[in-house]
């Protein structure tokens, strides 16, 4: 079997600290029932190129509410705030 690509090293940041977590980061709860906006299912496995599983692996993910802000104090837009949508993890 062929081993995988390594995905190429970044830099953490601008956004992520390491260290901070939320504390429902293992489950990774991003909406709540009232959140607005279509619903978006990721899943996956973090391999390395053997294949073998990443024990501290580390997948960031970002996105806009259904209006279009995101929930970070760099985006000042105009678009509305859902208390309900935290929109990274």
């Amino acid at each position: 079997m062929n081993k995988l690509l390594l995905t190429s090293s970044q830099t953490v940041g601008p956004f992520f600290a390491p260290a901070l977590l939320r504390e429902d980061a293992v489950r990774n709860v991003l909406v709540q029932p009232e959140t607005v906006g279509e619903r978006v299912r990721i899943e996956g496995r973090v391999l390395d190129g053997d294949r073998l599983p990443v024990p501290d692996g580390l997948v960031e993910i970002w996105q806009a509410n259904a209006h279009g802000r995101y929930h970070h104090p760099a985006d000042s837009g105009p678009a509305t705030l859902d208390p309900s949508f935290v929109g990274f993890g």
